[in-house]
C-alpha cells in the first residue's frame, strides 16, 4: 500500500542544500551529501568498502532523487551492533516516512557481517527533485554506521489500493508550465496558457490492471479539451465543458475523469495531450492509479458442486475447459454452509471462504432460553494459482443470538438461526467479511473479519423504514453492491412475506447505514436482484424479480444516491401482466453498443406473450424510466443462464447455459457471442451432470482460478 507521510522529525537542523544524486538502484551512504555529524570510514564489511559513521551527537546526510515520478520501495542498509541503541529517521521533503531504533540483541559489538541489517519502507511516491534525508543519533558504542540506500520500483498494489502522481511531477514535453494553486492536491498544477498543443508524459513502473482518474479544474469560462494516450493510442478524449462550478481554479471547479480497466506494462508511456480555451488554461491536478481486477487476459474459469465436492474447470483461453476436483466438501444442505469464491490473499486468483455450522441444530430445551449459543466454523482454502487448494486457516467460534419470543421457536433449524448473505470487504480494511440474517434472533448481522480469519459479530439495527419490523419465516437475504459509487459496499436488505421489499442501505463507512430507497412489487418479496446501470446514466440501478402475486421483472432506477429516480411512477417492467417462473437472468453489455442488455433462456409464459427461447432485451431510456424491448428470440435454446464472461477471449461477453428439461441429467453449454448480442450454441464444456431431481440444474459460476497445470 502506498506509504503515508506522517510524523515530524525530533531533530532541529538548519536548512541545508543537498546536492548528491540519489538515482533508482543502490546509492552508497558515503556518496550522500553530509550536512553535519557524519564522516566516511573504510571497512571491509561495507557494501563498497566504506560507510557513514557518526562524529557528533546528531548526524545528517541526504541527496536529491533523480529518477522519474513513481511508486518506489526504499531499503536502508546499516550495521546494528549490540553495544548501543542508535536512532535514525528517513525523511522525504522534510516529512518522516520511517523512524526506528537499532536495538537488535543479536549480532556483534563491532562491525562484522553478523551485525549487517536493513530496514525497508514500501510504497513511497517519489518525484524528481524530492529530497531524501537521513537524520540520526548514535548511542553508546554504536556510532550509527550507515551503509547504503537502495530504491526500487514497488510491486503492483493490491486490488483496490491506489497511488497518486501529481501532474506537476510529469515530464513536460511541450506547452505546459507549472502553476501554484492552493486548491490543487499538491499545491501546484500543470497548466497550458496558450500557444499550440500541450503535452506531458508519465512512464509506467507497475504492471497490471488499473483504473486511472485524472483530476483537473473544469472552469466555466472556457471549453478546454484533453486526450489521454497509452503508447500513442487514445484511451480517453473529453471536453472540459462544465456549466456549474466557478470561473477560477478553486475547490468549486475541481473535477475528475475516470478511465477504467487500463492494462499497463512496465515502460508504457501515458501521455496527456490538450489545449486550453478562453479563460480556462487546461489545469491538470493529478493522476490517480487504482489497482483493479484484470479486465482482459485469461478468460474466466468455472466452479460448481459435483459428487459432494467443489470442482473447478480451468479455461485454456480458447473456451476449452479441464475439470479438477478440489477436495473441498460440498454443504450437506444449503443452510448448513456457504462457499464464497473470493480473493482472500490478494494474489489475483480466487480462493474459497467456507462458512459452516459444524454441528446440527438441536431441539430447544423447555422452557425456551433467552439466547442461543451456536458454533460457526470458517475455513479459507487458498488457491495455488493452478486450481489446487489447501487449508490456509480454520477457525471455530461460538456466537450468540437472542431467541425471539415469537420467531425463536424456529431456532431448532439452521436456516432460521442464520441465513448466509453476500461476502465482501464491508469495513475497508482489506479483509473479506460476510453477512447474514437471523429469523430466530430477529437480527441483521455483519461478521467482520478480525484480520486472522476469525470474525466479530456486529448487529445492524433494523431501520425505521422497515415498517413491518420483524423477519418472518419467509426469510430475508443480504446482497452487497456499491450503489452510490463511493468505494464502500452498501446493503440490499431483502425481506420476504409481509414487508415484501428490499431496502437500499447506504454505508457511511463507519458502521452506520442510511436507507435511501426501497423496491418491491409483489406479495411475497423479491428473488433475483442484479445491480446494473439500466438507463445508462452512469449510476447503478437494480433489476429485480418479484415473486408470487404481482410477480415479474422490474427495474428500480436510482438517482445515484440509492433513492428512486422517479418516486411517483410505476416500476418499469417486462410485461404488464403477472409473470412467475422467471429463472436466472444475465445483464451486461452483450452487443457492444452503449448501455446494457438482459438475456434470458428460462422465461416461458405464452399467456403473457413470452414463448420459450433465448431472448435478448434492451433497456431503452424514456424520460426518468426505461422500456424493456425485445431485440431477438431464438426458440431453439432454452435453459438457465448461470454465468457470463469472455470465455473465448475475443473481447465480448459469452454465456453459460445449463439445460433444465433433460432431468435427471443437465448439460452445461457455452453460448458464444459474435459481438453483437447474437449467440451460437457450442459444445458441452464439462461432463454432463447426472442424478438430478425434476427441473433441477447445477449452478455453474465463473471466476479466475489460475492457469492449467503443466504436465
Amino acid at each position: 500500500m502506498p506509504h503515508i507521510y506522517s510524523a515530524s522529525s525530533i531533530f532541529n537542523f538548519p536548512d541545508f542544500a543537498f546536492s548528491a544524486e540519489i538515482a533508482p538502484g543502490l546509492t552508497e551512504a558515503e556518496d550522500l551529501s553530509i550536512a553535519t555529524g557524519f564522516s566516511a570510514v573504510t571497512n571491509p564489511h561495507a557494501s563498497a568498502g566504506s560507510y557513514l559513521q557518526a562524529t557528533a551527537a546528531a548526524s545528517r546526510a541526504g541527496g536529491v532523487f533523480s529518477g522519474p515520478a513513481g511508486l518506489y520501495d526504499l531499503k536502508l542498509s546499516y550495521f546494528d551492533e549490540t553495544d548501543g541503541v542508535s536512532y535514525i529517521e528517513i525523511l522525504v521533503n522534510g516529512a518522516v516516512v520511517a523512524a526506528f531504533d537499532w536495538d537488535s540483541p543479536s549480532g556483534t559489538v563491532i562491525v562484522t557481517g553478523a551485525a549487517a541489517a536493513d530496514y525497508s519502507v514500501a510504497g513511497l511516491v517519489l518525484a524528481p527533485g524530492d529530497v531524501i534525508e537521513l537524520r540520526g543519533a548514535q548511542d553508546g558504542g554504536e556510532p550509527l554506521r550507515t551503509d547504503a540506500l537502495e530504491i526500487t520500483a514497488s510491486a503492483t498494489p493490491a486490488i483496490g489500493e491506489s497511488f497518486v502522481i501529481e501532474a506537476e511531477d510529469l515530464q513536460i514535453l511541450s506547452g505546459f508550465s507549472i502553476g501554484n494553486n492552493g486548491a490543487a492536491s499538491g499545491g501546484q498544477t500543470l497548466q497550458h496558457l496558450g500557444g499550440g498543443t500541450a503535452r506531458a508524459s508519465y512512464t509506467v513502473q507497475q504492471e497490471g490492471a488499473f483504473d486511472l482518474t485524472v483530476g483537473y479544474f473544469d472552469e466555466t469560462d472556457g471549453v478546454s479539451w484533453l486526450q489521454v494516450l497509452v503508447n500513442g493510442e487514445i484511451v480517453a478524449d473529453f471536453d472540459w465543458d462544465a456549466a456549474s462550478g466557478a470561473s477560477i481554479a478553486s475547490t468549486a471547479s475541481r473535477a475528475t475523469h475516470l478511465i477504467e480497466g487500463l492494462e499497463l506494462e512496465v515502460g508504457d508511456v501515458i501521455e496527456l495531450v490538450g489545449q486550453g480555451d478562453g479563460g480556462e488554461p487546461l489545469r491538470v491536478d493529478y493522476l490517480e492509479f487504482t489497482s483493479a481486477a484484470p479486465v482482459s487476459g485469461t478468460p474466466p474459469d468455472l466452479w460448481y458442486y459435483r459428487d459432494g465436492e467443489i470442482h473447478v474447470a480451468l479455461n485454456d483461453g480458447a473456451s476449452n475447459f479441464t475439470e479438477l476436483a478440489t477436495g473441498i466438501a460440498a454443504p450437506t444442505s444449503y443452510s448448513q454452509a456457504r462457499h464464497y469464491a473470493v480473493d482472500v490473499d490478494g494474489d489475483g486468483d480466487l480462493d474459497f471462504l467456507e462458512v459452516a455450522f459444524p454441528d446440527p441444530a438441536s431441539p430447544l430445551p423447555d422452557p425456551t432460553p433467552d439466547e442461543l449459543i451456536f458454533n460457526l466454523s470458517t475455513r479459507v482454502y487458498e488457491n495455488d494459482g493452478a486450481g489446487g487448494f489447501s487449508t490456509a486457516s480454520a477457525v471455530t467460534e461460538p456466537f450468540v443470538i437472542p431467541i425471539d419470543s415469537v420467531y425463536g421457536e424456529n431456532a431448532d433449524e439452521l436456516r432460521y438461526i442464520l441465513n448466509f448473505g453476500d461476502a465482501g470487504d464491508l469495513d475497508g480494511d482489506g479483509d473479506i467479511d460476510f453477512t447474514a440474517t437471523s429469523v430466530a434472533g430477529q437480527e441483521l448481522i455483519l461478521f467482520l473479519n478480525d484480520g486472522d480469519d476469525s470474525f466479530t459479530k456486529t448487529v445492524v439495527p433494523f431501520p425505521p423504514e422497515f415498517t413491518w419490523g420483524e423477519l418472518t419465516e419467509g426469510g430475508a437475504d443480504v446482497y452487497l453492491s456499491d450503489i452510490n459509487a463511493d468505494g464502500i459496499l452498501d446493503l440490499l436488505f431483502s425481506i420476504d412475506w409481509e414487508f415484501s421489499n428490499t431496502l437500499i442501505m447506504i454505508s457511511d463507512g463507519a458502521g452506520g447505514y442510511d436507507v435511501t430507497g426501497l423496491y418491491g412489487a409483489s406479495d411475497d418479496g423479491n428473488g433475483l436482484q442484479i445491480p446494473a446501470d439500466l438507463d445508462n446514466d452512469g449510476d447503478l440501478d437494480v433489476l429485480f424479480v418479484a415473486v408470487s402475486d404481482g410477480g415479474g421483472i422490474y427495474a428500480y432506477l436510482s438517482d445515484g444516491t440509492g433513492a428512486r429516480q422517479d418516486p411517483g411512477g410505476f416500476y418499469a417492467s417486462l410485461v404488464n401482466s403477472e409473470l412467475n417462473g422467471v429463472g436466472l437472468l444475465q445483464v451486461g453489455d452483450f452487443d457492444g453498443t452503449p448501455g446494457v442488455e438482459m438475456v434470458s433462456a428460462s422465461i416461458d409464459d405464452p399467456g403473457a406473450g413470452l414463448d420459450p427461447g433465448l431472448r435478448v432485451i434492451d433497456f431503452v431510456p424514456v424520460g426518468d424510466s426505461v422500456d424493456m424491448v425485445e431485440l431477438s428470440l431464438d426458440p431453439t435454446i432454452t435453459g438457465q443462464l448461470t454465468a457470463q464472461g469472455d470465455f473465448d477471449g475475443d473481447g465480448d461477453l459469452d454465456l453459460i447455459l445449463a439445460t433444465q428439461d433433460t432431468a435427471p441429467e443437465s448439460g452445461i453449454y457455452l453460448l458464444l457471442n459474435d459481438g453483437t448480442g447474437n449467440f451460437t450454441l457450442a459444445d458441452e464444456v464439462v461432463p454432463t451432470f447426472t442424478g438430478l431431481g425434476p427441473s433441477s440444474f447445477p449452478l455453474v459460476s465463473a471466476g479466475e482460478f489460475g492457469d492449467l497445470p503443466i504436465a
